[in-house]
């Protein structure tokens, strides 16, 4: 009778098991997600040092961000160099060229009126090749002043890095949250929603054999 009674017993508790797979799925989702954030500041576990992913890596990643930043997008040694070389200076110097002739032919015309009794084609052509010839040597020092100068006064990596050092944690949980909770929420309803299956179909190959 007892033995049964037990064979009952165990028959009942072999049908909960699709919703304990459905609560390990939801329980499993969300506490990985909590060790993403917590806890905020290193805890001593038995023999083991524990803290949340993000909280022990945001500094690292800081600088790794400031890195990529300042090498690939606000480069400013690149930038120097791409107006240093090659299509870039010849369009700088056309496009000062082009200030230039119009200075000569028209502005300096206009500031000083008795120059127009003077000034010809040939002295015109004189002039804008000396301006320009001392212009062209300008350019290369002046762009390398400009971009050391830049350089100086604006690191890029350092400023990312510092304001990302200044955004605590605890903003970073909340706005992840109030950006993915939805799709977190859905992941949780998922693995439970699949866990809960499994469990079924363990019961269904259970009584089948």
């Amino acid at each position: 009778m007892a033995e049964l009674a037990g064979k009952v017993e165990g028959e009942r508790m072999i049908y909960l098991i699709p919703f304990l797979n459905a609560l390990f799925g939801w329980s499993i989702i969300s506490l990985l997600f909590y060790f993403l954030f917590h806890p905020y500041r290193e805890k001593r576990f038995f023999v083991v040092n524990v803290q949340g992913l993000i909280p022990k890596n945001i500094m690292r990643w800081s600088q790794q961000l400031g890195d990529y930043v300042a090498g690939n997008f606000v480069n400013v040694s690149k930038m120097k160099d791409s107006l240093l070389h090659g299509e870039k200076l010849s369009e700088i110097n056309m496009m000062l060229e082009k200030k230039v002739d119009e200075f000569l032919r028209e502005k300096l015309k206009e500031k000083i009126p008795v120059f127009s009794m003077f000034i010809t084609e040939g002295l015109i052509s004189k002039m804008k090749a000396v301006l320009m010839e001392e212009l062209q040597s300008l350019i290369p020092s002046t762009i390398e002043a400009l971009a050391a100068d830049v350089e100086k006064q604006f690191d890029v990596k350092k400023m990312i890095t510092e304001k990302m050092n200044t955004v605590s944690v605890q903003q970073i949980e909340k706005l992840f949250y109030e950006q993915a909770g939805k799709n977190i929420t859905s992941l949780k309803a998922g693995i439970a929603v699949l866990g809960f299956a499994l469990g079924w179909l363990y019961v269904f190959l259970v009584h089948s054999f």
